[in-house]
């Protein structure tokens, strides 16, 4: 049989693993690479998000469907979805650079314009009022992009 060894280099007192084709080593490579990407998210702060958001949408159709009205645009909830993650992304782009980089400040732009989005469609604001304030947010992004590093 034609034995292969991976392209990793072992740790000093184990034996290399043996694959008898390359598809057992394409397979035990995107595991491995599967098993670091679990281990990195493990301790994602991020998880409880989703059983929270998921808990006050279930109490909101409660509430309407025994006749309290709570939100009219209950709908617009969703739009914080996206903004959350992007937040999220702008908070990783922060750790990992420690600093406000570039690509965080348009994950936290981004962030920013739809929560302002959804904050304006939930409490049926007037969103001729609002519009300057995304032309002012856009302006402090451009120049975030111009004054931060890459």
């Amino acid at each position: 049989m034609n034995e292969q060894t991976p392209n990793q280099t072992p740790t000093p007192g184990t034996p290399a693993p043996t694959y008898r084709s390359w598809h057992e080593q394409r397979r035990a490579e995107h595991w491995a690479r599967r098993e670091a990407r679990w281990q990195r998210h493990a301790g994602c702060p991020y998880g409880w998000i989703g059983g929270v958001f998921i808990t006050l949408l279930g109490a909101i159709f409660l509430l309407e469907n025994l006749g309290i009205p709570f939100l009219a645009n209950w709908w617009a909830l969703f739009i914080f979805i996206p903004a959350f993650w992007t937040y999220a992304a702008a908070w990783d782009n922060y750790k990992y650079h420690n600093q406000l980089t570039r690509g965080g400040t348009g994950s936290l732009t981004v962030g920013i314009l739809l929560t302002i989005l959804a904050f304006v469609f939930l409490f049926n604001l007037d969103a001729g009022l609002f519009w300057p304030v995304l032309l002012i947010v856009g302006g402090l992004v451009l120049l975030g992009t111009v004054l931060l590093p890459a």
